[in-house]
């Protein structure tokens, strides 16, 4: 067969996941082919002569160059488990040639990336140290790394679970002490605790590293209003809600929020199946304040950004503030279970079926109409624009269209969770936090089209008004 030949090239490929900057070795192996037969043959027979003559240097690379090429077939197919295998041998075999070292380093790296992208981090850590053991030059492993640890801390962070996301955050600064969205994590948790020094620090030091971050920069400039806003507010802790308000006067409000919101814990909690550890931050704002903020829509009661806010009038009326509460808190719990993933269409949807408890049947004669007058008229929303909606762009409709939104959501949602369930609902929201979009999450968890639930939704619509 003569003389076996490996010809190795390493180039940096800068691969962009989410926000996270990731940089992966691409390895490509030259010079020898064969089919999986004549590996497996090739590399018995080698292995017979090693074990006769060991000490054959020749025999000892040939072996060690056949296992090197077969990892490297393997490896094409994605076959990274057998792969490793076949390399950790050849390593075994000639730990003298550095090019087959970092070969191996390659393909624990790769299988390490696909683990990090099924969510499997601690794997994915093993996978990527132990690359950093076979290549400890390679500055793109450390950076690899701590791009897993990073993206484990958002999914604590995103779960609530403050202090596991800065557990992950200390390996982060650790392997990689210049990437921006360590600081922006750092800050995210610090304003959410509301710590606006630390969180003003982190947030500009992510943006010293990287100024394109737009949206961080928007951030910035909406904490300093904030701040200006809730000086010298009160706080108050409540079981899982740390509530901030102006006055004595407003601690009744507060703690009757507070009572509302536990009430939702253990409902809303009931539903979902789930219970978060960590605190929610609720602000309220004295009507005045609340003007000031001018990222607050004037047609809404409440909102949820991380922080549930709402002004004192909703304390008037005391249902609304219930149903408003209800509907608000729903939002924390389906950003735990889906992200930020969840088509807006859903997520109101949701929040408006477990505030439903809430309203009154003048409220839902007048949305059962609003769909009727929207059916008749053929100005409903389609699923598709519903989802590309945001609560920036909601604010560009008149007050009937917003209302038609929230309506339309809501009957679409319980039409789906009377179709199937509630803890349909909850597999539908964590598939979507695997980053699937929501018309293949429809069809893997409800075994439908959307389109098809969509239009059947509509038929039973068009029914109930004949």
């Amino acid at each position: 067969m003569g003389d076996l030949v490996i010809k190795i090239r390493y180039d940096l490929v800068v691969v962009l996941f989410g926000f996270f900057l990731f940089q992966s070795l691409c390895l490509v192996c030259l010079g020898f082919s064969a089919s999986e037969t004549e590996f497996q043959s090739s590399i018995k027979e080698y292995e017979q002569k090693y074990a006769y003559d060991p000490y054959d240097q020749n025999i000892k690379k040939q072996l060690s160059v056949l296992y090197h090429n077969y990892a490297m077939e393997l490896s094409d197919q994605g076959l990274w488990d057998q792969a490793i295998e076949h390399e950790k041998r050849a390593v075994e075999i000639a730990p003298d040639i550095e090019q087959i070292k970092k070969a191996l380093a390659y393909l624990y790296n790769c299988r390490g990336l696909e683990l990090k992208d099924a969510k499997k981090y601690d794997p994915a850590i093993r996978d990527l140290k132990a690359a950093l053991e076979y290549n400890p030059e390679e500055a793109v492993l450390k950076k690899n790394i701590a791009s897993i640890y990073l993206a484990w801390a958002f999914d604590f962070f995103e779960d609530n679970e403050y202090s596991n996301a800065e557990r992950m955050l200390v390996h982060v600064e650790y392997y990689d002490s210049e990437n921006p969205y360590l600081y922006v994590i750092k800050g995210d948790i610090a304003y959410v605790r509301d710590n606006y020094y630390s969180t003003r620090d982190n947030w500009q030091k992510a943006l010293k590293l990287n100024p394109s971050l737009y949206q961080l920069r928007m951030k910035l400039e909406k904490l300093e209003k904030e701040q200006d806003v809730e000086r010298n507010f009160s706080v108050r802790e409540i079981e899982n809600f740390k509530l901030k308000f102006e006055g004595i006067d407003t601690e009744g409000l507060a703690d009757k929020a507070a009572e509302i919101l536990r009430n939702a814990y253990k409902q809303v909690g009931k539903d979902f199946d789930l219970y978060p550890r960590a605190t929610v931050p609720v602000i309220i704002y004295p009507p005045v304040k609340l003007k000031k903020l001018d990222y607050f829509p004037d047609w809404a009661a409440g909102t949820y950004d991380g922080k549930i806010r709402f002004g004192e009038d909703l304390g008037k009326d005391s249902l609304l503030m219930q149903a408003v509460l209800y509907h608000e808190y729903t939002h924390v719990i389906v950003r735990i279970i889906g992200a930020d993933n969840v088509p807006l269409w859903l997520n109101e949807g949701l929040a408006e079926f477990e505030a439903r408890q809430f309203k009154t049947p003048a409220i839902k004669k007048s949305r059962k109409e609003l769909i009727e007058r929207a059916i008749e008229k053929q100005t409903l929303f389609s699923l598709d624009k519903l989802g590309s909606m945001d609560l920036s762009k909601l604010s560009y409709l008149s007050p009937n269209r917003i209302e038609l939104v929230y309506a339309q959501s809501e009957s679409f949602v319980q039409y789906i969770i009377g179709r199937a369930s509630l803890y349909d609902m909850k597999k539908l929201l964590e598939q979507l936090a695997k980053g699937t979009n929501i018309y293949k999450a429809v069809k893997d968890i409800l075994f439908v089209d959307l389109d098809v639930l969509e239009r059947d939704w509509l038929n039973e619509c068009k029914a109930k008004t004949k």
